[in-house]
């Protein structure tokens, strides 16, 4: 009988599962619940799994269990009471053409003559450490966009222009392409093709110049949208090298107004058809040489006929192969979510924010309209203003400007992991304590809001709209530090004080550290 096992080994055999089945141990009878509440090891599976979490790299520093429950503890005290542990200016001179954050790794490509051939990569500082950085001066080709991930030392770079013929950057094969990525090794200065690479360059005829894009990283595939003049996808295995979906705007059913991926075989694309759709796609890899599947169609609201839709973006914090280096833990993949940004014309900018999942069952795409899975599965703001920089979303958390009920702005901290209202555990007390803070007193302009939100008929949408994703909020540090926008991810929040869209001097960038 399993309940005959020595404690000890019962203990290794639940640690083995997962956290829904040992709280459903927990509940068969009273041995199992006085095990599973002492058990250090087990407890800490239940805990990181209520925070989206996954344990960390085991090529990190060998934290026990003990300090990883205590360091997650005070990220969740910290975070929920957002109060920062510590503050640092981080130098970031000069303009900025493109930039990315991702993992602890704040990077920007500075701008000459309308394209970068510059990189500044920081590694930013954290509770423990200070700031270090990586200035690359010449990368070797003009880039027009990049995209990181620090967990698999990848940085892959767009060129900026076709070339016309062979150069000194480009070789015969490449020459001609109007789309070529480059494959590099981030910490041999961003210039050493990848070792994992099997093609250093990936290369793409398209049916004219690629004006607007930007590139998507998830484990084993990069993922580039593209607009201006035409509208389209393009995925790759960067590893194989290989070519696994090529979609222009000839070849869609309808305009592609933005771009996600979902993991590493699924992506999704929003259109302005029908007043909103958001639809989902799975691929393979290697490529069986067909179109992407199209597994589903999620339908937005049917706006009033008096307000246009003429705006679907989205946005979703990066993704890592495995949690960064050094981190005890971090948010799973699978703990996220989707922001969708709606502009009408005229009225009001709604953004709602999405967590769900999607599943194919291989019986072709189906069609959700919006009240089978919108008003559980979203949660519909007003914003005063947009985002200026983007990376304002991380795993479950987002950096907003919601419309106050007295008309003004106030940048919140939104977070979508919201859990059954319970006391504080005896840990969580003892981790707060550490922090300064008292758990028995509220947060000052936090509210925890579980009511739905009603956007009435005839207003922005055509019947009521009523969205119910509960969330809790809470008012972002330095209010009165004239942010331009803030960028948010798993230890930090950055204020930043200039804008994207100026050639102003980025200046310094504060960061928050949890």
């Amino acid at each position: 009988m399993l309940l005959d096992l020595p404690v000890e080994i019962l203990s290794e055999v639940l640690v083995l599962l997962d956290h829904l089945s040992i709280l459903h141990c927990s509940a068969v009878c009273r041995h199992l619940h006085a095990l599973v509440a002492t058990s250090l090891s087990l407890q800490y599976r239940v805990e990181l799994a209520a925070e989206g979490f996954i344990d960390g790299s085991p090529g990190g520093p060998a934290y026990t269990t003990a300090a990883r429950m205590d360091l997650l503890l005070e990220r969740r005290v910290a975070w929920r009471a957002l109060r920062p542990r510590r503050r640092a200016a981080v130098a970031l001179a000069g303009h900025c053409h493109a930039y990315e954050l991702v993992g602890g790794l704040f990077a920007k490509a500075l701008e000459e003559y309308g394209a970068a051939r510059r990189l500044v990569a920081s590694w930013l500082p954290s509770n423990t450490t200070d700031e270090t950085r990586l200035v690359v001066d010449d990368l070797g080709v003009r880039i027009k966009d990049f995209a990181l991930d620090p967990a698999q030392d990848l940085i892959v770079l767009l060129e900026h222009r076709p070339a016309v013929g062979p150069s000194a950057n480009t070789s015969a094969a490449t020459a001609g392409a109007d789309i070529r990525v480059h494959l590099r090794k981030l910490s041999a200065g961003a210039v050493v093709p990848h070792p994992e690479a099997k093609v250093p360059v990936l290369c793409r005829r398209a049916l004219g110049p690629v004006h607007g894009c930007m590139i998507q990283i998830v484990e084993d595939v990069v993922g580039m949208y593209f607009w201006m003049p035409l509208h389209g996808v393009l995925i790759w295995n960067w590893m194989a090298g290989e070519e696994l979906v090529f979609i222009q705007e000839d070849q869609a059913p309808e305009r592609i107004w933005d771009f996600s991926f979902l993991s590493p075989r699924a992506y999704m694309v929003t259109t302005l058809k029908d007043g909103g759709e958001i639809r989902i796609y799975s691929f393979a890899s290697p490529s069986s040489f067909r179109r992407p599947a199209h597994v589903a169609t999620l339908h937005l609201p049917t706006p009033h006929p008096n307000r246009a839709l003429f705006e679907l973006t989205t946005t979703t914090g990066p993704f890592l192969a495995r949690p960064p280096a050094g981190s005890p833990f971090s948010f799973s993949r699978t703990a996220r979510v989707h922001v969708f940004t709606l502009h009408h014309d005229p009225g009001r900018t709604p953004r709602a924010m999405a967590a769900g999942t999607y599943r194919d069952d291989g019986n072709g795409a189906v069609d959700v309209p919006w009240e089978e899975w919108g008003p559980a599965g979203t949660r519909f703001f007003v914003l005063a203003n947009g985002f200026q920089w983007l990376r304002y979303v991380h795993g479950t958390r987002v950096v907003c400007p919601v419309l106050q009920p007295s008309g003004e702005s106030r940048v919140e901290v939104l977070d979508m992991n919201v859990h059954a209202s319970r006391a504080p555990t005896a840990a969580e007390k003892i981790a707060a304590s550490r922090l300064g803070i008292d758990l028995e007193e509220p947060v000052e302009g936090s509210r925890l809001v579980c009511e739905p939100s009603v956007f009435p008929a005839g207003g922005v949408f055509a019947k009521e709209v009523v969205t119910r994703l509960p969330y809790y909020s809470v008012p972002a540090p330095g209010q009165g530090e004239s942010y331009v926008g803030y960028m948010i991810d798993e230890q930090r929040l950055l204020g930043l004080k200039a804008s994207p869209f100026t050639d102003g001097d980025l200046g310094d960038v504060d960061v928050y550290t949890f």
